[in-house]
């Protein structure tokens, strides 16, 4: 167990709270002072406003230049917090975030700042004077949680420091920044009679109370190291040791609140493990949230960043010079094709981070990238597929072949089916997959969009998966087909070998450079199964991914094409399934 008053770690917060002093001094706004402009302020703030109290009091947490809006996760968490915690019921919230983007400033340092402030609509005075009600849940009693014990006792320490040395916040909730006989290292009592307290994952927190209250606040800030995460033993008892403290920590009617804020170290760790777990709720954001359609030119300026670029600081510095962002290749090459390469791209914080900044982090380490920017847990070892090749322009010579992977489900919660058009390249021996569709939706709807494509595209061949009861869905597709004056050509294929194997047989062909598999940029679906298999997914079950298994079978093989007639039946095994 950690020690929380031996004199190294005191020295440490002394430095901690004397470095958040300056700052908070600095960067201090000066506001109206006038008795008219508090109580507007008060109000706001009491009323739910969390964006105002954060950027009022805050600049030195959280700020805006000139031109900036907040990013996707900043407007989400600061509209969602006043509500959720103002609902009787309890919940469990986990956020995961692009580093940078403040999820541990919202969540675990300026949140408690929010709910010591908040105590004051207990005072029937406060209320009337604002012209607020009295909110029937009183939030008395939160704990923080860490990895260990250090850790949450410093983030109580910038609470603290901000109580008693925010002058603007001091300004206008006079009552709360001030002491009480509770204040101490790890815990602390504010004058409307909230408790704060610390605690490590290795410290008991069975039967804790604060009064007559129970915690009614539980907040976690990387409840595991990266150390930690490593070890299958650790990840399992900090996730025990979760569940028992949410599920049984709180009052009796179930009502007490959690709030996680974690990277994503590893694909089994608690964040990850929440993410299936029943009543956990976990709000992903990444900074990338859709990648650019031009990824050929893209990878382009990759090779650039990691050969060109290099190559122009040397000679620089050989020089005694610096070398500008502006002056990179890379970068004129992003200037110069700026529109086609952004085109579809979707980031989290246009207004702070631009494009060409978050690619340069993805092209020099895109494993921690994935971890850091975009929430994903797998490491290179970790992940079968981890490198995708992307194509753009189309050959009049290359051939259309399709695949399905159907499903009878029509409600929301059944299996989806998935169907996926590519084009073969016999002079590279290679596939180009173009049109990708995941969803549930009943027979006639998958005819109908099966009919559709192959108006589209008119696929030589589909791969039509044709276990159990799908040959006859095939053998009618195909009869309503002709009725509709579009010939269906579904070859049948019975899959022999699981799911896994077929699907992880795929890898040398995607992964290889170069590839044999090659991904349009729209295919983004079927990149996000291929990089999270084999984890279990809620929403899915890698139905694209089968898909593909189907149309790299039918279009590698030969098997595809108009079948000659036969006088018997033949079939032969190829890839896992009998043709």
């Amino acid at each position: 167990m950690a020690d929380i008053s031996n004199k190294e770690f005191l020295e440490e917060l002394e430095q901690i709270t004397a470095a958040l002093r300056i700052d908070i001094e600095a960067k201090q706004r000066d506001i109206d002072p006038s008795p008219e402009a508090i109580l507007e302020r008060r109000q706001r703030v009491l009323g739910g406003d969390f964006e105002f109290f954060v950027y009022t009091y805050f600049p030195h947490h959280m700020w805006l230049d000139e031109g900036q809006n907040p990013s996707e996760f900043q407007q989400y968490f600061m509209d969602w917090f006043p509500e959720a915690i103002a609902l009787e019921n309890g919940w469990k919230n986990w956020f995961v975030a692009p580093r940078g983007e403040g999820k541990s400033t919202l969540g675990v340092k300026l949140a408690p700042v929010y709910v010591a402030v908040l105590a004051l609509l207990q005072d029937e005075a406060v209320c009337n004077e604002l012209g607020l009600t009295k909110p029937e849940l009183f939030i008395d009693y939160a704990i923080l949680f860490g990895a260990e014990a250090k850790m949450p006792a410093k983030t109580l320490e910038v609470v603290k420091t901000e109580l008693l040395n925010n002058g603007n916040l001091m300004l206008d909730f006079p009552e709360v920044c001030q002491t009480s006989p509770v204040w101490k290292i790890g815990e602390f009592v504010t004058a409307q009679g909230v408790r704060f307290e610390s605690r490590g994952a290795d410290q008991s927190v069975r039967g804790a109370f604060h009064g007559a209250s129970r915690p009614k606040l539980l907040l976690a800030d990387d409840i595991i190291t990266d150390k930690e995460a490593r070890s299958a033993t650790e990840r399992d008892s900090r996730w025990a040791f979760l569940e028992a403290a949410v599920q049984y920590l709180g009052p009796p009617d179930g009502s007490v609140k959690f709030l996680g804020v974690n990277t994503v170290l590893n694909s089994d760790d608690p964040i990850s493990r929440a993410e299936h777990a029943p009543g956990h709720l976990v709000h992903r954001f990444k900074a990338i949230s859709q990648f650019p359609e031009r990824m050929d030119l893209w990878e382009q300026c990759r090779e650039l960043m990691l050969y060109k670029d290099k190559e122009f600081e040397k000679k620089a510095a050989a020089k005694g010079r610096a070398v500008s962002k502006e002056e990179k290749p890379s970068f004129k090459f992003w200037l110069k094709n700026k529109r086609q390469m952004s085109k579809a791209a979707k980031t989290s914080w246009p207004s702070v981070r631009s494009l060409y900044d978050l690619m340069v982090m993805w092209a020099s380490n895109k494993r921690e990238f994935n971890r850091e920017m975009q929430g994903i847990a797998k490491s290179d070892e970790e992940q079968i597929f981890y490198q995708f090749e992307f194509w753009v322009d189309r050959l009049n010579l290359w051939k259309p072949y399709g695949a399905c992977d159907p499903s009878m489900g029509k409600t929301a919660s059944a299996d989806p089916s998935a169907l996926m058009v590519g084009f073969w390249a016999p002079e590279l021996a290679k596939l180009h997959v173009e049109h990708e569709s995941r969803k549930v939706r009943g027979p006639s709807k998958l005819l109908n969009d099966l009919i559709r494509l192959q108006r589209d595209y008119n696929c030589l061949v589909w791969g039509f998966e044709n276990n159990n009861a799908f040959e006859y869905m095939r053998q009618s597709y195909i009869k309503e087909g002709l009725e509709q004056g579009i010939a269906l050509p579904l070859r049948g294929i019975t899959a022999t070998v699981p799911q896994e194997e077929r699907i992880e047989s795929l890898e040398p062909y995607i992964t290889n450079s170069p590839a044999q598999i090659a991904f349009h940029s729209r295919c983004r679906q079927t990149i996000d199964e291929l990089e999270n298999w084999p984890d279990k997914q809620s929403t899915h079950h890698y139905d694209l991914s089968c898909a593909l298994t189907l149309l790299w079978m039918v279009t590698s093989t030969g098997a595809g094409g108009i079948p000659k007639v036969r006088s018997r039946k033949v079939t032969k095994p190829i890839g896992g399934y009998h043709v």
